[in-house]
């Protein structure tokens, strides 16, 4: 945890909302790996009621995020527990990464990928990393290692290399 926690610490250097939900978030992730959890569970409510609730920010503490994920703005924010997301990627207020239908397959997020605000990403979908994808987008296909996207539905753009 030390070391995912000062990484998360420096993505969101300037952003206290950021640092304190990915603060948070890593020690509900401690506590529910805890042979104990169970002398957590205020603690694991007390998340959900702040950063869910009261936050808008559903980014429940069994997802797998890598380190350095930052948080910009971050309301409205849904990443659906299943999900997996790189280290050292950026998300914005108002993206959502789930699946297509209820119990389908679930998007992969790689390594250093920024997504726009408002871009909804969905299904089995893999973004390569590096990826970029445009405010707004609506992502429903591979994008490649450093692929640049925008639209919807989304488009390459780009290849960055």
């Amino acid at each position: 945890m030390n070391f995912r926690f000062f990484q998360d610490w420096s993505s969101n250097e300037g952003n206290a909302k950021g640092r304190f939900v990915m603060v948070f978030f890593r020690l509900c992730q401690s506590i529910r790996r805890s042979p104990f959890w169970v002398l957590g569970i205020p603690v694991l409510g007390s998340y959900v009621l702040l950063v869910h609730w009261i936050m808008g920010i559903e980014l429940d503490y069994q997802t797998d995020v890598g380190s350095g994920l930052s948080l910009q703005h971050g309301m409205g924010l849904v990443v659906h527990q299943k999900s997996r997301i790189g280290s050292g990627c950026l998300l914005r207020q108002g993206v959502t990464i789930g699946e297509r239908c209820s119990g389908g397959p679930l998007p992969v997020i790689g390594n250093d990928v920024e997504i726009g605000a408002n871009a909804i990403i969905l299904g089995a979908v893999t973004l390569g990393d590096g990826a970029v994808v445009g405010a707004g987008s609506v992502v429903l296909h591979d994008v490649p290692k450093g692929g640049i996207v925008a639209g919807n539905p989304a488009k390459i753009i780009r290849i960055q290399a």
